[in-house]
């Protein structure tokens, strides 16, 4: 469901440090808004041949997290899980925190579609899982999704 697509200087990340970054992403996420872990996706991007430019200068000091995820969340949800990951990526990446930038951006539910199914607003998870097939469900619980507040 929310897509945190996390662009990246080239070379300026080890595999283990972009797999902390992933891992850490989709706690934050599932711990603040309760949602489970198999509906986060975190695409990690090196830039390679992709030239970032501030106020016209090229830069290889940043990292841009844009986020795609479903509207519904509080504000005090929202800034909290930026701060989080703002750290959680700066400490993991070496970046001072104020080059990792966020943008948020919120979806309506109706305008996502996952598993072959609109996906649910929050807070309806449960209902929306069991309408799955029964193959895609066992896929999903295989993937531990109790380990957060998403129970089923």
């Amino acid at each position: 469901m929310p897509s945190y697509v996390c662009s990246v200087p080239d070379g300026k990340l080890s595999d283990a440090q972009k797999q902390q970054i992933a891992t850490s992403i989709t706690n934050r996420h599932c711990e603040i808004t309760g949602a489970p872990p198999f509906f986060v996706q975190v695409v990690i991007e090196e830039e390679g041949s992709t030239k970032r430019f501030i106020g016209g200068l090229a830069t290889t000091e940043y990292i841009w997290i844009r986020v795609d995820m479903r509207a519904g969340r509080s504000e005090d949800q929202r800034k909290t899980l930026m701060l989080n990951i703002v750290g959680d990526v700066s400490r993991i990446s070496g970046i001072p925190a104020e080059n990792v930038w966020i943008y948020l951006c919120m979806l309506e539910s109706t305008d996502m579609m996952e598993y072959d199914r609109v996906l649910p607003e929050p807070g309806k998870e449960q209902q929306w899982f069991r309408t799955l097939p029964e193959s895609v469900r066992a896929r999903l619980e295989s993937l531990g999704i109790d380990q957060h507040k998403f129970q089923l």
